[in-house]
């Protein structure tokens, strides 16, 4: 009985959340992006339709406006900072989205250039959006892809 209780513990604890997510917080970023972010970006699709959509239909399927949130969920994790250190992947992935949604430019994009190839830059949200919607909407979108039940579509990067 004692080995079968261990054994769920691990497997818990293996699905559960970093110590770093906040609910209350993530729901805040997640009412951002459907307000201020949605009208371009999709929440989130399986990546194997997206992967289709992009590869073989040249965005045709979907007609995508911008990448989807899962996708850049994904990229921030790959390719902001270290995984090692959420809190401070989190402060640099911030960083990262409020210098890009004031200053958007192409050369600074985490996207794949399979994916991005297919949109214009966007543009500049000064004026738009606050600095603390952008820290809620980074947070929304860091935690969701990837962290067990925040999102069904997780995937591993070579994936795509």
């Amino acid at each position: 009985m004692k080995a079968l209780f261990l054994l769920i513990l691990l497997i818990s604890s293996l699905f559960a959340l970093p110590d770093e997510f906040d609910r209350e917080k993530y729901n805040t970023g997640e009412k951002v992006f459907d307000n201020k972010c949605s009208e371009c970006h999709e929440k989130s699709m399986d990546i194997q339709l997206l992967m289709k959509n992009f590869i073989e239909e040249d965005n045709k399927l979907l007609n995508l406006k911008a990448p989807t949130g899962n996708e850049i969920s994904f990229r921030l994790k790959s390719q902001i900072g270290s995984r090692e250190d959420i809190e401070f992947q989190l402060h640099e992935a911030t960083d990262f989205v409020k210098d890009y949604l004031y200053n958007p430019d192409r050369s600074k994009t985490i996207c794949l250039e399979g994916v991005i190839r297919h949109f214009k830059t966007m543009p500049s949200m000064k004026g738009k959006v606050t600095v603390e919607e952008i820290e809620d909407v980074t947070f929304f979108l860091y935690f969701l892809e990837g962290f067990n039940d925040v999102n069904e579509y997780y995937h591993k990067e070579d994936d795509f």
